[in-house]
């Protein structure tokens, strides 16, 4: 009986640590800001480890233009990330500490998949990994740009949204146009 108490309770304790904007279990904040501190606190690990996997794969990119993208996503998100954690910082928080990627052993993560490959099969996965971040940003952002009550942040995530969604556009068209001669 007491095991299965405990399992509950460490089972509670998780949940609570990711819960969603606006959740009961979300109390880092005043009730009017719930969003946006969810936003800042779970965008920050997003995108570092967004411009993680362009900055270690830029030597390897073979297409100029799609290093040029993996530089400039490199800039803007650490730029971002500067941004984010000093409004946590002036509110005494800190990022949510870990990532949301499944924990599975077996499961290459996307930088292990990146680093075996070389060529057209390295950008072509590199275009896929960017952008199923990317959408992944743009789903946090378009959040708060609805549910955020502070114009800074609500700001910054539509500017995010204009830009990973014209990254999207773009790295989509290189896609198409790199495997349709294979």
């Amino acid at each position: 009986m007491r095991g299965r108490v405990a399992w509950w309770i460490v089972v509670a304790l998780l949940a609570a640590g990711c819960a969603t904007p606006g959740s009961r279990a979300d109390t880092t904040a005043p009730a009017t800001d719930q969003a946006d501190v969810w936003f800042m606190q779970h965008m920050v690990p997003h995108l570092w480890q967004a411009s993680s996997i362009a900055f270690l794969t830029r030597d390897q990119i073979t297409h100029p233009e799609l290093a040029q993208l993996a530089a400039a996503i490199t800039r803007r998100d650490q730029g971002d990330i500067d941004r984010l954690q000093g409004w946590l910082s002036l509110q005494g928080l800190a990022p949510h500490g870990h990532s949301h990627q499944r924990v599975d052993t077996r499961k290459q993560t996307d930088l292990e998949r990146l680093s075996r490959l070389r060529g057209l099969a390295l950008d072509l996965a590199l275009l896929e990994v960017m952008t199923a971040r990317e959408r992944a940003g743009i789903t946090m952002a378009a959040t708060e740009a609805r549910q955020g009550t502070r114009p800074e942040v609500r700001q910054l995530a539509r500017r995010m949204l204009v830009e990973q969604r014209a990254d999207i556009r773009q790295m989509d068209a290189w896609k198409q146009a790199w495997t349709s001669g294979s």
